[in-house]
């Protein structure tokens, strides 16, 4: 879980960075969005949980994870720019592996000592693992004037993240492994196989 924790901070800063980027910030307004949309997602499940410390101040790989993302991208912008499509795959990345995170974490620090209604656990778990998985997005966004992507009309991104929280949610019971894997599935099949700019249209349905 810590690996998939380090490896959708390092996606999501390379998302919120390449964003910045594309708004001719300097590397200090690139770095600072990247991290912005990094943990901004989970800072938003810990303040609602009253979950103390941050998890970025009690563990700082975080930071420096997305301090590193960030980074790469702002002196590598070109590879992102002529490859969108792989940028998009990490974007998708990154939100397959935080939803399942944020409804982990909301369901262990809010549920596991009681035994509360199955849908009250459900509903606050799943939430929370969508805000973990689109609030930095939401955050970036907002500080760059834009329209948040994940509520955009016709974007699925709430949808992946829904069905992706909420697989792993009914899952999470009965095999860990098993959630985690088919909600990273559910995920990337909706962002990247049923969604049009996704990368299977863009490349793999092209050659055929």
């Amino acid at each position: 879980m810590n690996f998939l924790d380090l490896l959708g901070t390092f996606a999501f800063a390379i998302t919120g960075a390449y964003k910045a980027k594309g708004g001719k910030l300097n590397i200090f307004g690139v770095i600072l969005l990247g991290i912005i949309t990094a943990v901004g997602g989970g800072t938003f499940r810990d303040v609602i949980i009253n979950r103390s410390p941050l998890f970025y101040l009690k563990d700082q790989n975080y930071l420096l994870v997305a301090i590193i993302g960030s980074v790469i991208t702002y002196f590598a912008p070109t590879f992102f720019k002529k490859r969108y499509t792989l940028f998009r795959l990490i974007d998708s990345i990154g939100l397959a592996t935080f939803v399942i995170i944020g409804t982990s974490v909301a369901y262990n620090h809010l549920f596991s000592l009681n035994s509360p209604p199955l849908l009250i656990s459900f509903l606050s778990s799943v939430f929370l693992g969508m805000i973990t998985g689109f609030g930095g997005g939401i955050i970036r966004d907002s500080i760059m004037g834009d329209m948040p992507l994940s509520l955009r009309h016709g974007s699925n991104y709430a949808t992946a993240s829904f069905l992706g929280a909420t697989s792993f949610y009914l899952l999470m019971f009965v095999d860990l492994k098993l959630a985690i894997i088919v909600s990273i599935v559910t995920t990337l099949t909706l962002r990247e196989v049923v969604s049009r700019y996704g990368i299977y249209n863009k490349l793999i349905k092209k050659r055929k």
